[in-house]
Formats: structure tokens, C-alpha cells, sequence
């Protein structure tokens, strides 16, 4: 359950907490709960008894238009407690009634009083209705388990269902990587997302320093390359094609994420690298690198790869000057040197899978190189 609001009267802590997933919401004195009920409109109610306050009322009102909401505690009658407070928010601006704030006031009071009354009328007509479908869309767990069981529908158009399942495994454990690095750092996450036919993506809240960028960006290729190589080992003993095809796909999807084109997390790599030097110097050595790169993907036969290398300079020459004015910590000359190789190294990783896979003579393993030779 997430916190609504809370606040303190006197010697008491309010608490109100929510769960968007069955509508129940809890009222809280101090840790303890004092009333509980389930509720799926923008209104509600609470009746409960304290010892020094006597019987108490707490209502609150969310505003989805101004993202507020706004709370009452009354007790015997009289109020105690009247204010507002955005969504979502641990603090709050909770204020006993003042006569200086008359208006203010009698402005919150009407529109809690109103809204606590109309409550009980309201269920069973439209409004309820819109609470339900508001919820529901604001449970991430509804949202990602429909976008799971849509990545996997999409996917097994195109191959098996056991084959989507592993695809979208493959996927998920990607994402669950740059989740876990994030949270190493201390990041707020919001969890992973999974895109049809696009792949996935990992929320959280901005890295605060070019190395915490670049080690977010490759935890999700990493952890991406202990699941391929599981495969693949997996393939060699037990001469699987399932496995073996896999452990194909999954190389050349995680290969793409390593491509230097900005989101991908190749691009969040190169870019952290790139602008950690702040000098033309380090531009002038990534474009040499690009261009050695790019005459080598195209004599190994990876024409799409050099495509992208040649979008991804093109974002970086876009991105030069906005990056200067960035107030992130970047990497020094070691960070720079380290990041590079684990980088490179990760990309020969999955290439190395994908070459000895393909020379099996393994039926389907074909579909990546020839991928990468469109």
C-alpha cells in the first residue's frame, strides 16, 4: 500500500495509505489502524474514535485535474485539520484553521464537506466508474502484466510460444539488470516496461555522475550476456536447437541495445564517455574510433551496424554543446580508458556467440547475421 498524505495534530501522526490494486484504503494513528475500507472513487470517509479527541471524521477529496488532494479531521463536530497536498508526496502542508485564512479555509472545508457527503450517492454512477479505470491504469502491476502478455502475443506471431516466453524472458532479465544497478546507487525506480516488437525499458530517476550513466547502461547488457551465454552453454550440451536459437536471438537483441545511437544504452555509453572529456580532443578521438569501427563492420559484412554508427556520430555532433552545460559529475581519464573496454569487450562478446552459433550450420541461427548483413 503507498501513503496518500499524512500529518500531526497535537501529539498524533494521521497517516492515510491506498492500495490502487484492490481499493482499500487505512487510516493510521500512530501506527495503529483506526479504520479500514475499500473504496474506488475520488471520495472518502473515515469515522473512528480517539481518546482524546473523542469521536473524529478524516474525509479527503483527490483532484485529478490539479493532482492535489485535499483532507478534513474533524472531531465533535469542530475542525481540527483542513489543507491540501499534492499526489504522491510524503510531506504535507497540513495547519490547524486560522481566522487569517478565512477564505482559504471555507474554500477547502466546503469542498471536503461536499465532497465526503455526495460519497456514499456517488457510488454506483459514472464517477465510480471513472475511479475504477483511473486505478486500475495507475496499477503498474495491470499495466506491466498486460504489456508482458502483449510482448509475448507479438512474438509468437512470428515464432513458437515457448520461443516468445524465452524471448521475453530474455528481455526482462536485460531490464532487471540496469533495475539492480540502479537501486546499487540509490536511484528510485518505477520498474521495467516491456514494448512489443521495440523490446523494453528500466525507469528510474537520472544517474547523478557519468560513471553511475555508463554502469546503469551496461548492467542490462551484462546481465543480458550471463542469460545468452547460459543458452549457448546450455546448446552445446545438450544439442538443443531450441537453446541454440535462443541464445542467437538474444545475442543480437542485446547487441542492439550496444549500438552507439542515443537511448539505446550504447548511445547513454559513448555519450557518458564522450562528454566526460569536455574537450574537442575527446570528440575528435571517438569520431577516429567511429570511423575505424564503421570500416570494420562494413569488411565483416555488418552493414546495418555501420548504419547505425553513422546515426549515432550524427547525435553525438547534435548533442556537443547542450552537453557542456550539464551539471554532471564526469568520468576521469581512468573511468574513461575502463568504461571503453568493457564497453568494446561486450559488444565482441555477443558477436562472438551470435559468428559460433551461426557455425553450426544451426537452422534459424542464420537470421542474425543475415540481420546484420541487411
Amino acid at each position: 500500500m503507498m501513503e496518500f498524505f499524512s500529518f500531526d495534530y497535537q501529539q498524533y501522526r494521521f497517516t492515510v495509505r491506498g492500495s490502487s490494486w484492490n481499493g482499500l484504503e487505512e487510516v493510521m494513528v500512530d501506527d495503529q489502524v483506526v479504520s479500514k475500507k475499500r473504496n474506488l472513487g475520488f471520495s472518502s470517509l473515515h469515522e473512528f474514535s480517539l481518546t482524546d479527541l473523542g469521536q473524529c471524521e478524516l474525509g479527503f477529496t483527490i483532484d485529478i485535474r490539479r493532482a492535489l488532494i485535499a483532507y478534513q479531521l474533524r472531531a465533535q463536530g469542530r475542525v481540527l485539520v483542513q489543507s491540501m497536498t499534492p499526489l504522491h508526496e510524503s510531506y504535507t502542508l497540513a495547519r490547524p484553521a486560522h481566522a487569517d485564512d478565512l477564505l482559504e479555509v471555507e474554500a477547502i472545508e466546503s469542498q471536503t464537506a461536499s465532497a465526503a457527503a455526495a460519497a456514499p450517492r456517488r457510488r454506483g454512477n459514472w464517477i465510480v466508474l471513472a475511479g475504477i479505470v483511473f486505478k486500475l491504469f495507475k496499477s503498474a502491476k495491470i499495466f506491466k502484466a498486460a504489456l508482458v502478455a502483449a510482448s509475448v502475443s507479438a512474438y509468437s506471431i512470428i515464432f513458437s510460444v515457448e520461443f516468445a516466453i524465452a524471448l521475453v524472458a530474455v528481455l526482462m532479465f536485460h531490464e532487471y539488470g540496469h533495475l539492480r544497478a540502479m537501486k546499487k546507487f540509490g536511484i528510485p525506480t518505477k520498474g521495467m516496461y516491456l514494448i512489443p516488437f521495440v523490446g523494453g525499458l528500466a525507469v528510474g530517476d537520472k544517474p547523478r555522475s557519468r560513471w553511475q550513466d555508463v554502469y546503469i547502461s551496461l548492467m542490462g547488457p551484462i546481465y543480458g550476456l550471463a542469460m545468452t551465454l547460459a543458452f549457448y552453454i546450455g546448446y552445446l550440451i545438450t544439442d538443443s536447437h531450441f537453446m541454440g536459437l535462443v541464445a542467437s536471438l538474444s545475442g543480437l537483441i542485446n547487441l542492439f541495445n550496444l549500438l552507439p545511437i542515443y537511448p539505446l544504452d550504447g548511445g547513454r555509453v559513448v555519450k557518458s564517455l564522450v562528454f566526460s572529456g569536455r574537450k574537442t580532443l575527446a570528440l575528435i578521438f571517438l569520431l577516429g574510433l567511429s570511423a575505424l569501427f564503421f570500416a570494420l563492420s562494413i569488411w565483416l559484412g555488418f552493414a546495418l551496424i555501420g548504419f547505425f554508427i553513422v546515426l549515432g556520430v550524427a547525435d553525438i555532433l547534435t548533442e556537443w554543446k547542450l552537453s557542456l552545460a550539464e551539471d554532471i559529475t564526469p568520468l576521469n581519464r581512468y573511468g574513461i580508458f575502463f568504461c571503453t573496454l568493457w564497453y568494446l569487450g561486450t559488444i565482441a562478446a555477443f558477436l562472438l556467440i551470435i559468428v559460433l552459433v551461426a557455425y553450426t550450420d544451426l537452422p534459424g541461427a542464420e537470421i542474425a547475421t543475415s540481420v546484420l548483413d541487411s
